[in-house]
């Protein structure tokens, strides 16, 4: 083990730091740069520019944080989930949750899961609203429920098998 110099803020650190402990900057070995397989990298720490972020509230609702955020590359944070009343991250678990992949009572994402969801895939149990949705009511181009309005409906009330459905939105939202 030797000492080296950190080219960010010239504090001598072993060789063998994925990155400086004084500014978090990473040191890079020969050929192989911070974060590639091989040469992990420590929660907190920069590189190529993306900063993994994590912010936790102390405030509690049930015994979990009311705010929890965890963000930043895949490859850098992994597949940690931000869990809490509100959560938001690359993965998401919560009763209000935004992230890639969401879980919760209220889900927005890119796949999302819940009681009401948005996004790319919506897996709702009461509504979905997405490019594929599925629930009680769903909206989307691919839309599967009890009520299903979308490029493709499927269910036991859409606009082509239940003519009183499109009246039924025309109350709802009047002109």
């Amino acid at each position: 083990m030797a000492l080296i110099k950190c080219p960010e803020c010239q504090r001598e650190v072993s060789d063998r730091a994925v990155a400086c402990p004084g500014c978090g900057h990473p040191l890079e070995e020969a050929g192989r740069k911070p974060g590639e397989p091989g040469r992990p990298m420590p929660f907190g720490a920069r590189a190529s520019g993306s900063v993994p972020y994590e912010y936790r509230s102390r405030a509690t609702i049930l015994g979990m944080p009311l705010v929890h955020i965890v963000y930043g590359p895949a490859w850098l944070v992994g597949f940690r989930p931000a869990r809490g009343f509100i959560a938001i991250g690359n993965v998401a678990i919560g009763v209000i949750a935004l992230g890639g992949f969401s879980f919760g009572i209220l889900a927005l994402g890119g796949i999302s899961l819940g009681l009401f969801c948005l996004g790319g895939v919506a897996l709702g149990i009461g509504a979905g609203l997405g490019g594929v949705a599925t629930g009680y009511y769903a909206l989307g181009g691919v839309a599967v429920g009890v009520y299903a309005i979308g490029g493709l409906g499927i269910g036991t009330h859409t606009l082509a098998n239940d003519p009183h459905l499109l009246d039924s939105f025309r109350r709802l939202f009047p002109r």
